[in-house]
């Protein structure tokens, strides 16, 4: 019986409660956007290491927490009303510490509230990437791992330009925090007002033995199935600890080089609104690599995309080495720089969002993510201070050689992974 439920899921036709789940996450993920711009975009106003130190801490234990009480509690949906409330809770605080409260107290409160909302956020990605990937019909699944996760950058980039036209009408931070904080509310509504629609996962609760409950929601999302696909049935020989290895490797080569250019090389060129409109290109490249990856995903084996994406990643850091060993100081040739590498880097992020929820098992399937994310996680929070004396060349070096070990593990992938298209991620994820 539950396999049957399971391919009617898999085999099932695009309808309108596919577009709950999938505007749910894409929300979400925009939310995430804009938290995490907000973050950074505060740091010229404090220019505190320890600000960036808690600011990349703080959402482990969201990461780890929401995520095991999300695959042995309470599943997808509920925890999804969860982190809505912990989103809406801290930009609450923040908008409400931005207007009231001035100085080292402000800095506090705000990272209080900012901390809230990352526990939040950084608890849904993974039980987000979970739900997709176990509700998404086979047909579509990696082009939606792409598509909705890319909301985020588009958050991000959104974010940043109401910073930029705030800052230039009023010349205040405070207002453009208070006017992001608001619009995350906002998102928040809306969001809530989908995932009260949107059914829990079939697989999820399959996996907990309550087949009546999935009996019901599986006529939600499978009212029709596609005639024309057909579904690839070899079995998975990839054991999982090889999973893990592999997807904690590229998570570390995409999470610790994320951020060195938008983040880290622009406060030694760049002040002020300059930093945050680096930091809008950034997003920019971003959203524009989403964008153009969601058309193609389904079309190339993931294991040649895999390779070409920390290819590209990889070379994208040889003209910022150039940058820093010839001491250019061009803003516009800095925002194409970033332009370029945070597209490139994106790329190699599709790689994660699509790969960490097929082959993980759905019993544990988000909290395996979010442990993969929680290592690179810790590892970033670390580097940044032992990063912090490096001269601007070695940034560029450092960033290249997280890359290049991503590329490394591409290649093995090449010829030990597999092709995961049109394959059940039951298969996929078989524990071995």
């Amino acid at each position: 019986m539950a396999e049957n439920l399971i391919r009617k899921i898999d085999l099932a036709k695009w309808n309108k409660t596919h577009w709950y789940i999938f505007f749910s996450t894409s929300i979400g993920f925009f939310l995430w956007g804009i938290i995490n711009t907000l973050g950074y975009a505060f740091f010229p106003t404090y220019q505190n290491i320890y600000y960036l130190i808690v600011i990349a801490a703080i959402p482990l234990l969201g990461d780890l927490l929401l995520t095991r009480i999300s695959d042995k509690i309470i599943g997808r949906k509920k925890a999804y009303i969860i982190t809505m409330g912990l989103y809406g809770f801290g930009s609450l605080i923040i908008v409400l510490d931005l207007l009231f409260i001035k100085g080292l107290m402000q800095m506090i409160v705000f990272l209080l509230g900012y901390g809230i909302s990352m526990f939040g956020v950084e608890g849904e990605v993974p039980i987000g990437l979970a739900l997709l990937a176990e509700s998404t019909p086979i047909k579509y699944r990696e082009k939606i791992l792409v598509l909705s996760p890319n909301f985020e950058n588009v958050g991000a980039a959104i974010a940043a330009i109401i910073a930029l036209s705030i800052y230039f009408m009023k010349n205040s931070f405070i207002i453009m925090g208070i006017s992001i904080a608001i619009m995350a509310i906002i998102g928040l509504i809306i969001a809530i007002i989908l995932r009260l629609l949107m059914p829990e996962s079939i697989r999820w609760l399959t996996t907990k033995g309550k087949i009546r409950d999935a009996e019901k929601e599986a006529n939600k999302i499978a009212l029709n199935q596609e005639l024309s696909i057909k579904e690839k049935f070899s079995t998975s020989n990839i054991k999982l600890r090889n999973r893990f290895l592999f997807l904690t490797i590229w998570s570390l080569a995409n999470y610790l080089t994320w951020s060195l250019m938008a983040f880290v090389l622009a406060d030694f060129y760049f002040k002020g609104v300059s930093l945050i409109a680096v930091i809008l290109w950034a997003n920019l490249g971003a959203s524009f690599a989403g964008f153009l990856t969601g058309l193609i995903i389904d079309k190339i084996d993931m294991r040649k995309y895999t390779f070409i994406s920390f290819l590209a990643a990889t070379i994208s850091f040889l003209p910022i080495l150039a940058y820093t060993l010839f001491n250019f100081k061009s803003l516009y040739l800095f925002y194409s720089l970033t332009f370029i590498n945070l597209f490139s880097i994106t790329m190699t992020w599709f790689v994660r969002t699509i790969y960490e929820p097929i082959l993980f098992p759905t019993s544990n399937r988000a909290f395996y993510i979010g442990i993969v994310r929680g290592i690179a996680m810790t590892t970033y929070t670390i580097s940044i201070y032992l990063t912090s004396s490096f001269p601007l060349w070695g940034f560029a070096i450092y960033g290249m050689g997280f890359q290049g070990l991503g590329l490394i593990a591409s290649i093995y992938w090449i010829k030990r992974g597999e092709d995961v298209r049109y394959k059940s991620i039951d298969i996929l994820s078989k524990i071995k």
